[in-house]
């Protein structure tokens, strides 16, 4: 399903608050400077689509700055990992003292939890490519030291990645939801391989460890809907023991049921965002990732999200519907 939303039909007084609400609803919540005289009108225009989990956008835009401060993040609870890439016009993303400063083609990651800015000085236009932290740990597990580290898109593994990631731009909307989940993956399988060339720690790194950890996380959201998934089903899959399982996710500070809660949890949130599962219940949804009891669903997606699955719901609904012209 594809959202078009447009400043242009609004009187020019409403224009910058609609692209507030517009850019924070479609990508994560942001705080927002623009120019000195923007107050008079804003041209702003996304379009927006989903691929098998994964949120894809066309963004085209007068000048403004973007940043997420700690307090922001605090506030919001927001956790996925963004892919900018610039098309048109110039634009640095600053984060963890670093600035990826990037020209057309050329495209880099940020993490949603940590502070960031995103400086765009002249009229631009973006591809923004927004990943599901579960997704993104489960397929980019050696790059998460390439956080604002610009990555060519004509030379290197850059160059496999940003062409596909611009014709899927375009096409994605043709594509039968099977074929989008396969695609995203190839997509995300794409991306990790273009950062990995661009990590410095890469000759640092337990690749078996990362390699065990990325199949567990790929299995855990292979088999979310199954209600008895569990650490020894995972280590069973993988072929090592449930102690060295608890191991490989101890050194990423969480647990593997920790890390099966939490991906049932995040892929209900999807379910319940997503308007072509309007017409499930939120039993249903519960069923769909693997809880046995619906109130269990809800005290657990409350205890993550700060809501109930319902009012969860009816925020990610209430986004703003102004069709782009």
């Amino acid at each position: 399903m594809t959202f078009n939303f447009s400043t242009a039909p609004l009187d020019s007084r409403a224009q910058l608050d609609y692209w507030r609400e517009v850019v924070s609803t479609t990508f994560v919540e942001y705080e927002m400077d623009v120019p000195r005289g923007a107050s008079r009108g804003f041209l702003g225009q996304v379009t927006a689509q989903t691929l098998g989990g994964l949120g894809v956008a066309r963004v085209v835009s007068d000048p403004h700055t973007v940043f997420r401060s700690p307090r922001l993040i605090r506030r919001s609870g927001e956790d996925d990992v963004l892919v900018n890439l610039a098309v048109r016009g110039r634009v640095t993303v600053t984060q963890q003292e670093r600035d990826a400063v990037l020209r057309p083609g050329d495209f880099t990651v940020y993490d949603s939890a940590l502070p960031c800015r995103i400086v765009c000085p002249d009229p631009f236009e973006l591809l923004v490519l927004k990943v599901p932290r579960p997704l993104f740990d489960a397929h980019c597990p050696l790059a998460r030291d390439t956080m604002a580290t610009p990555v060519p898109g004509d030379q290197g593994a850059g160059a496999l990645f940003a062409p596909f990631f611009r014709s899927l731009s375009n096409h994605a909307s043709g594509l039968s939801l099977d074929m989008s989940a396969r695609i995203g993956v190839t997509l995300l399988e794409l991306l990790a391989t273009a950062l990995y060339s661009e990590s410095d720690s890469g000759v640092r790194l337990n690749v078996p460890r990362a390699a065990h950890m990325s199949r567990a996380r790929r299995y855990i959201i292979d088999h979310i809907a199954e209600p008895d998934l569990s650490p020894a089903m995972v280590a069973q899959a993988l072929g090592i023991s449930v102690r060295y399982l608890h191991t490989i996710f101890r050194a990423e500070d969480t647990s593997p049921s920790r890390s099966i809660l939490r991906q049932r949890i995040d892929t209900a949130a999807r379910l319940l965002a997503d308007p072509s599962r309007a017409g499930w219940s939120v039993t249903d949804i519960a069923y769909a990732v693997g809880f046995k009891d619906a109130s269990h669903f809800t005290r657990a997606f409350k205890s993550r999200h700060g809501v109930s699955p319902r009012e969860y719901r009816k925020e990610r609904s209430a986004a703003p519907q102004v069709p782009a012209s």
